[in-house]
């Protein structure tokens, strides 16, 4: 072995070669963007500060409802989900059709699949009434 291939570095009585001291060169590199990271973050961000208006309220603000006007929409769903709830249980379908069923009213309560189910089981009985 020659001496281009050797690099000696007096860490004691041994030399290291290129070769071994790759892993500790990186290694060290490593430990070093760490840090740099670690320090990055800890750094304190200028003025924060929330927003109390969106930019499509402060442009169109009858566009999106108030809190109040959600809260009474949701609550009108809750309660129409419930009456629908209701009139599946009292057709008279089989349990994986009304599993079916249950399961789109939760993902859609206003899904033409229910409304259409719905208005099949029901017009005959309201047809033998009459």
């Amino acid at each position: 072995m020659g001496f281009q291939h050797l690099i000696v570095l007096s860490l004691g009585e041994e030399p290291y070669e290129m070769k071994k001291l790759t892993p500790i060169f990186c290694g060290l590199a490593f430990l070093c963007m760490g840090l740099f990271t670690l320090s990055g973050q800890d750094s304190v961000k200028g003025n924060l500060s929330v927003q109390k208006r969106t930019l499509m309220n402060k442009f169109e603000p009858d566009y999106v409802p108030s809190v109040a006007e959600r809260i009474a929409l949701k609550q009108s769903r809750l309660a129409h989900q419930f009456r629908i709830k209701k009139i599946l249980d009292t057709l008279d379908i089989s349990n994986v059709r009304k599993r079916r069923l249950l399961k789109e009213l939760k993902r859609n309560p206003f899904s033409d699949i229910i409304f259409e189910t719905i208005t099949k089981e029901v017009s005959p009985v309201t047809e033998k009434r009459n």
